[in-house]
């Protein structure tokens, strides 16, 4: 009976083990996901902070989308045909077409520069965007972990209530195992007492003897405890 007592101790065991493994794998998948959902999160808020930094940057600036829009450049060549035609009206000298030249060069270099004033305006703009971009996405992924995250803990309940079946049942084996061991060890060592005494022999005034002489005689044994009788109604 210890024997089988035993083997039930060790299916217990194994699946505690199994059912505390299980549980703590999901334990480990559930702080990664909390890691990465807060990792995006952490992302996301850097994101908002750039796009504040930029939106404080740009007050006051016009609102620029195209930096060297079509228009622009029609009016640009626009003036440049009207420079280069009366060059070609005018018949001057060196210094008149000098003249000529450096007024479509002063007409391009302002074109440029109001270009360049116009992208960095948009080059804040762009900015922007792909800041809101990326927070928008960051945001994605972190419900994305958080929902994964979610399906993940309802099976780590499910599996630590497992645990906690398994792990009771295994102490209630492991005490029936012990109360087992002990009443056989108890049980050995008074075979083992009486064994000796028997193989000895009993002295005269031994009292398992003196109990044996009081039964002979009519007297009632000490090993036998009589329930007294129920009076009668």
């Amino acid at each position: 009976q210890l024997d089988a007592r035993r083997q039930e101790l060790e299916a217990a065991k194994a699946l505690a083990s199994v059912a505390k493994r299980q549980r703590d794998q999901l334990g480990d998948t559930i702080a990664g996901l909390k890691a990465e959902r807060n990792a995006y999160q952490s992302k996301a808020r850097a994101a908002f902070e750039r796009i504040e930094s930029l939106r404080e940057g740009m007050e006051g600036k016009d609102v620029v989308r195209t930096p060297d829009p079509a228009w622009a450049r029609e009016r640009l060549q626009a003036r440049l045909d009207a420079i280069e035609d009366e060059m070609q009206r005018t018949a001057g000298d060196h210094k008149t077409e000098a003249g000529f030249i450096a007024a479509m060069r002063d007409l391009v270099s302002e074109h440029e520069a109001w270009v360049a004033g116009r992208t960095e305006k948009a080059g804040d703009h762009l900015a922007m965007n792909e800041a809101r971009t990326e927070a928008r996405n960051m945001l994605d992924a972190a419900q994305k972990a958080h929902e994964a995250m979610l399906l993940v803990v309802n099976d780590h309940q499910q599996h630590h209530r497992s645990f906690v079946e398994q792990d009771e049942g295994l102490r209630r084996a492991d005490s029936r195992t012990r109360r087992l061991a002990v009443a056989l060890d108890e049980s050995e060592q008074a075979i083992a007492y009486w064994t000796g005494v028997v193989s000895t022999g009993l002295e005269a005034d031994h009292p398992l003897l003196n109990a044996m002489a009081k039964v002979a005689e009519g007297g009632a044994s000490s090993f036998i405890s009589s329930k007294p009788k129920e009076e009668e109604e």
